[in-house]
């Protein structure tokens, strides 16, 4: 009790003007994620999985006040990762692990998503720390019942992982409007910073699911000729975008409309390799 007391005095003014930079160090680079080849579906789903449990590694930030009051470039790119884990989680729940034949959603991807849509704006420590938690619990709670279910009759199972090349094209479309909708939110000197890492957080998380999804859909997308002309290019924009760093964020030097102009040509990419795959 005395150490929750300590920790939670510490997010407030004037001790959390010490605190708040040792959270503000933001990313630069996107590491390689963990591949797994004993079970189909689950380096995707881990991507996602883990891309979670990073934020909560590195300390969430969106909920206490007192670090992103007054230093928020970390608070906007962890907003930005938050904003595309959801669309991935939305995805997994919808699209990749439906299973059709059935016509219903995995029950533990229904609580992963609505977890992670918990708001996190909620000024109560740790409140979202908490849902996000249990988002990650959740997905791995589908994992484990995926793996259950790897030999049984589709019309039995309660966890599936399709890899089809509609399912990935609804996936990459709504990717694809996300980032359009922030490459679109007008910005001022004041919060030029706040658009440029919310959207380097949408990269980051970006980064991270198309990694998972180039272990698991490598060969359907070969198959549509869209891996090498389209899927790899995309993924080497995404990370050259990410890579920028700069001390401060100052318009007047291009930084803002640049990673916006890389942004809006990764949503166009975004937009080529999703009709290729519908159409081939």
């Amino acid at each position: 009790m005395f150490v929750a007391l300590i920790s939670i005095i510490l997010w407030f003014f004037p001790l959390s003007l010490v605190v708040a930079p040792f959270y503000s160090i933001t990313t630069d680079d996107v590491k390689s994620i963990k591949q797994y080849n004993n079970l189909l579906g689950k380096t995707t789903v881990y991507s996602v999985r883990n891309g979670i449990n990073d934020l909560l590694d590195e300390g969430l930030v969106t909920n206490f006040t007192g670090v992103n009051l007054y230093i928020d470039n970390k608070y906007y790119e962890q907003v930005g990762q938050i904003e595309m884990y959801r669309i991935a989680v939305n995805t997994l729940e919808n699209n990749l692990a439906r299973n059709r034949g059935t016509g219903g959603a995995n029950k533990y991807l229904v609580k992963a998503r609505s977890n992670i849509y918990a708001d996190y704006t909620l000024p109560i420590f740790t409140s979202y720390t908490t849902r996000l938690k249990q988002t990650v619990s959740n997905i791995d709670s589908y994992v484990v019942q995926l793996q259950k279910d790897k030999n049984v009759g589709m019309n039995k199972k309660e966890a599936v992982f399709i890899i089809n090349s509609d399912n990935l094209a609804e996936v990459l479309d709504k990717l694809k409007q996300q980032l359009q909708t922030n490459t679109m939110v007008k910005s001022s000197f004041f919060t030029d910073d706040d658009k440029f890492y919310q959207l380097k957080g949408n990269l980051i998380a970006i980064s991270k699911f198309l990694q998972g999804i180039d272990y698991d859909f490598k060969d359907k997308m070969k198959d549509k000729s869209s891996y090498v002309e389209n899927f790899v290019p995309l993924l080497e924009l995404v990370n050259e975008a990410i890579s920028q760093n700069h001390i401060v964020i100052l318009e007047a030097l291009g930084h803002v409309s640049k990673l916006e102009k890389q942004a809006n040509i990764i949503a166009q990419k975004l937009g080529e390799l999703r009709d290729k795959l519908r159409n081939g």
